[in-house]
C-alpha cells in the first residue's frame, strides 16, 4: 500500500470477513498486489464485471474491486475494496499484478478467504450442514474461478459486435471462444439467477436481450436462436451434423434456445419482478415460441431434431424436447397472464397441453413403448424408435406432470433400477451407452455418451421432487470432490473410463468448462436447499432437508438464515425489506405434519401465530423477522 502516511485500521479483527479502513494522509491511495483483479463498473446497461485474470488492462470508473490470490489455497486474504465516499476509482492489471488507485485517499476494505464465500457484492453464505465445508469451497471456487471469468463483455469481447451478454463456455479460448445461445446461455442463467444481486441479474437480462435481438435478426425470419455467435460477429443459425456411417443427418439445437429462453425469462422476472421489461419484450418471447408452434405437426408432435447431445444424430422428434417445449410454453403463458395478455396465455397453455399429451401417447404417435413399459428417446424420420434407456426421456414426462400413474410408476422403477448406470457420475445420458450404433453417433464420435451437466440438472430436480434430496446431496459431493481433483475446475464431459474414451482419464472435452459449475450452483440452492423462484411472492422455500443443520445465504435473491431439525424449523429474513415467503414444510412422500407457526419481528414481538398449519403457506416477514415452527403431531 502506497500513499503519504498510509495506514490500515482493522475494524473487526478475528471475524471473517475482516473489515478495514485504508487511508492516506495526503493525495491518492495506491494498492499493489499479486493476484487476480476483478473490477465492477456501472453503465447505462447496468452493472458489469471485468475479470482481469491474465490480462493487461486499465479500467476507470470502478465501483468495487476484488484482488484474489492466484492460488485458491493461499493463506493470503482476498481483498474487496471500495472508495469510502462511494466515488469511482481506477484499477490496472498487468498479468498477475493488480493495482488499485483511489484519488480520495480513503477506502473501505474487507478481507476474505482466498476464494470468498460470497457473491460479488460481499453477501456471504454459511453451510453448517453435512459436508458443508466441501460444498462451500466448491461453490466459492466455481463462482470466482469459472462463473466470473467466463463473463467477457468488457474484456475479450469488448470490441465484438455482440458484446453485451457475451459469456464463454470454456476458459480455454483456444478450444472455442464463442458464446452459445443454444444450451449455453440457459445454464449460465441458472448458475447466476438465484444470487439475485444487481450484477448477476443485469448480466442475465443482457443475455436474454442478446438472444431476443439474434432471433429478431434471423435472416430466414423464422425466429431461430442461433447455436453460436463468434467474436467476429459470425452467427451459426443452422448447423447440421452427420452420423459416423453417413446414413443419418440432423439439425443441431433447432428449438433448444427458443425453448430455454422462455424458462430463462420466467426465472429473471420471478427474481426481479420487472413487469415493464416483460411488457417490452413479450413480443420477443412470443416470437421465440412461434418456432415451436411452426414445428408442431397436426398430431401434436414437435419435430425438434437434436435438443441437447450434438453428437447423437436425432433426425426427427425427441421425447425430452417435446416435454421441455410444453414446459416452456407454460412459462410463457404464466408471463403473459402476469401482464394481462390472457388470450395469448390461453392459446399457449393449450398448445403446451397438446404437446404434453402427445408426449405420453403410445408409439407411433407418442414415445411410450407399451411392451417395454418405458419411454423411447427419439423417433427418426423413417419412423424407427431409438431406445437405449434415455435418462431424460423418463425424467421429463414426470417433471411436467404428463405421465399417467402407470407410466410414472414404470419410469421411476426404471430410473431406480438403472441408478448405478446413470450415477457413475452425475448424470449419464442413458443406461446403455454401449448400444448406440454408427448410424446414431455423430462424426466426432461418442462424445456425448457419458455424463453431462445439462442432464444432471433435471435428474437432480426430479430426485428432489421425489423426496430424495439425500441423493442430490451425494451428487453434489461427488461433483465437488471431482473439482478438487481438477484444481477447482470441472471439465465438459465425464466418461468415467466406461465403454468409450477408456484412457485412464475420467473426463474429456474442454477443461475449465462452465456447465458443471453453473449446474452445481443451481442445484445446491434449488434442489438441495429448497429455494424455488415464484411469480406470486418473493420466493418459495421447501424448508426441510434430509439433514438437520443451519444454512445462511445473504445474497438478495435468497437472503435467508434457515435452521431445521426433525420437529422444528426457523427461517429468518436477512433482507433489509419486508418479504413474502412461501414455506412448504412437507417432504415429498412423507405423511404431512401439523405445525405451530409463529412470526416475530426483529425485536422478538409476535406478529402472528397459527395453530395446526398444514402444507405450504405464505408468510409476510419484516426485515430481520423470523418464522418459527414446531411440530404438533403426525397425522395418521
Amino acid at each position: 500500500m502506497r500513499g503519504s502516511g498510509a495506514t490500515i485500521e482493522l475494524r473487526s479483527e478475528g471475524e471473517v470477513p475482516v473489515a478495514a479502513i485504508l487511508s492516506a494522509a495526503e493525495g491518492p491511495l495506491r494498492l499493489e498486489a499479486h493476484g487476480h483483479l476483478v473490477a465492477i463498473t456501472r453503465e447505462d446497461g447496468g452493472y458489469y464485471v471485468l475479470p482481469l485474470r491474465d490480462r493487461s488492462q486499465r479500467v476507470e470508473d470502478v465501483l468495487w474491486a476484488w484482488i484474489l490470490p492466484t492460488d485458491r489455497d493461499a493463506d493470503e486474504a482476498a481483498w474487496c475494496v471500495r472508495a469510502s465516499d462511494g466515488t469511482s476509482f481506477t484499477v490496472e492489471a498487468d498479468g498477475s499484478r493488480a493495482t488499485v488507485e483511489l484519488s480520495g485517499g480513503h477506502a473501505d476494505a474487507t478481507l476474505h478467504a482466498a476464494r470468498p464465500r460470497s457473491d460479488a457484492f460481499g453477501h456471504g453464505y454459511v453451510l453448517d450442514l453435512p459436508d458443508g465445508s466441501l460444498l462451500e469451497r466448491a461453490l466459492a471456487g466455481f463462482f470466482w474461478d469459472t462463473l466470473i471469468p467466463t463473463v467477457v463483455e468488457r474484456t475479450l469481447a469488448a470490441d465484438a459486435p455482440d458484446a453485451d451478454g457475451y459469456v464463454l463456455d470454456t476458459l480455454e479460448i483456444g478450444t472455442y471462444a464463442g458464446t452459445y445461445p443454444d444450451v449455453g446461455h440457459a445454464f449460465h442463467v441458472k448458475g447466476r439467477v438465484l444470487y439475485g444481486d444487481p450484477l448477476n441479474l443485469d448480466l442475465v437480462r443482457r443475455m436474454l436481450e442478446l438472444q431476443f435481438r439474434l432471433m429478431r435478426e434471423d435472416p430466414e425470419r423464422a425466429w431461430r436462436n442461433p447455436c453460436a455467435v463468434q467474436l467476429d460477429g459470425t452467427r451459426e443459425y443452422h448447423v447440421r451434423r452427420s452420423s459416423l456411417d453417413g446414413s443419418a443427418n440432423a439439425v443441431m439445437f433447432l428449438v433448444t434456445g427458443n425453448v430455454e429462453v422462455l424458462e430463462s425469462a420466467w426465472l429473471y422476472v420471478a427474481l426481479r419482478k420487472d413487469l415493464t421489461w416483460l411488457e417490452r419484450h413479450l413480443p420477443d418471447l412470443q416470437g421465440a415460441a412461434s418456432l415451436i408452434e411452426d414445428l408442431t405437426d397436426r398430431h401434436g408432435r414437435l419435430w425438434s431434431d437434436v435438443y441437447y447431445e450434438d453428437q447423437v444424430i436425432k433426425d426427427g422428434r425427441e421425447a425430452a424436447a417435446q416435454g421441455f417445449a410444453a414446459a416452456g410454453l407454460r412459462y410463457l403463458a404464466d408471463l403473459e397472464a402476469l401482464v394481462g395478455a390472457d388470450a395469448d396465455a390461453d392459446r399457449h397453455r393449450a398448445h403446451a397441453e397438446v404437446l404434453a399429451s402427445a408426449l405420453v401417447e403410445p408409439l407411433p404417435l407418442g414415445y411410450w413403448h407399451a411392451e417395454r413399459r418405458r419411454f423411447v428417446d427419439w423417433v427418426d424420420r423413417h419412423g424407427d424408435a431409438h431406445d437405449h434407456g434415455s435418462l431424460l426421456a423418463h425424467v421429463v414426462p414426470l417433471l411436467i406432470g404428463a405421465a399417467s400413474d402407470e407410466q410414472s410408476a414404470a419410469a421411476q422403477a426404471f430410473l431406480d433400477s438403472q441408478e448405478e448406470a446413470f450415477q457413475r457420475f452425475p448424470s449419464f445420458v442413458a443406461a446403455d451407452v454401449a448400444a448406440y450404433g454408427q448410424d446414431e453417433i455423430g462424426v466426432a464420435g461418442p462424445y456425448d455418451l457419458c455424463a453431462i451437466a445439462r442432464h444432471w440438472a433435471w435428474d437432480a430436480t426430479l430426485l428432489a421432487r421425489r423426496g430424495h434430496r439425500e441423493r442430490v446431496h451425494a451428487q453434489l459431493c461427488t461433483v465437488a470432490r471431482r473439482a478438487e481433483e481438477e484444481g477447482g475446475y470441472l471439465s465438459e464431459r465425464y466418461d468415467m473410463d466406461h465403454v468409450h474414451y477408456v484412457d485412464g482419464d475420467p473426463a474429456h472435452g474442454a477443461r475449465r468448462y462452465y456447465e458443471y459449475p453453473c449446474t452445481f450452483t443451481w442445484l445446491l440452492f434449488h434442489a438441495y436447499l429448497g429455494i424455488e423462484p415464484v411469480l406470486d411472492a418473493d420466493l418459495r422455500l421447501v424448508v426441510r432437508r434430509p439433514h438437520p443443520g443451519r444454512w445462511r445465504v445473504a445474497s438478495p435473491g435468497i437472503a435467508l438464515d434457515v435452521t431445521t431439525a426433525d420437529d422444528l424449523w426457523v427461517v429468518t429474513n436477512v433482507a433489509s425489506e419486508e418479504r413474502e415467503i412461501i414455506v412448504d414444510p412437507d417432504r415429498p412422500g412423507e405423511v404431512p405434519r401439523s405445525w405451530f407457526v409463529c412470526v416475530r419481528d426483529a425485536g422478538g414481538t409476535v406478529l402472528r401465530s397459527v395453530d395446526d398449519t398444514r402444507g405450504a403457506h405464505t408468510w409476510r416477514v419484516p426485515p430481520k423477522g423470523v418464522i418459527e415452527a414446531k411440530a404438533m403431531e403426525v397425522t395418521p
